[in-house]
């Protein structure tokens, strides 16, 4: 069998998205005190992180469900709005210059992309049952 690379991005995302949630809550005081937007910018990144690696866990096991078919370009269309949306807002966070945050809209694309592109994998495989 395949290694399942949506199952493992998934599993390493969704631990760093714990992390990152930890520290952005004892360690980034000083920052968001000085600037409140960034508290909001990167609470909604950690929790767009967590909920779209748990997606690429999910994808990542209907390796396992017979019959149904899922092209890698799903999850990874998933990973790559991951990488768009949510580190260039850690990156800004952390110190990066503000125009990482134009890179941010195209990872929302991605991700509406990705759930919309779900849902026609789906109705394609119930055609085939």
């Amino acid at each position: 069998m395949q290694t399942n690379w949506s199952l493992i991005v998934g599993a390493i995302l969704g631990s760093s998205s714990v992390l990152l949630a930890a520290y952005g809550a004892h360690g980034l005081e000083h920052v968001f005190l000085a600037t409140p937007k960034m508290r909001i910018a990167y609470g909604n990144a950690v929790d767009f992180q967590i909920l779209h690696s748990l997606l690429l866990v999910i994808l990542g096991l209907t390796l396992y469900i017979p019959k149904f078919r899922l092209p890698a370009y799903l999850w990874k269309t998933v990973l790559l709005s991951i990488i768009l949306f949510c580190l260039s807002i850690y990156f800004w966070v952390f110190g990066g210059p503000n125009w990482l945050l134009r890179v941010t809209p195209f990872g929302g694309m991605g991700f509406a992309l990705s759930w919309l592109m779900l849902i026609r994998i789906i109705w394609l495989n119930s055609l085939t049952d």
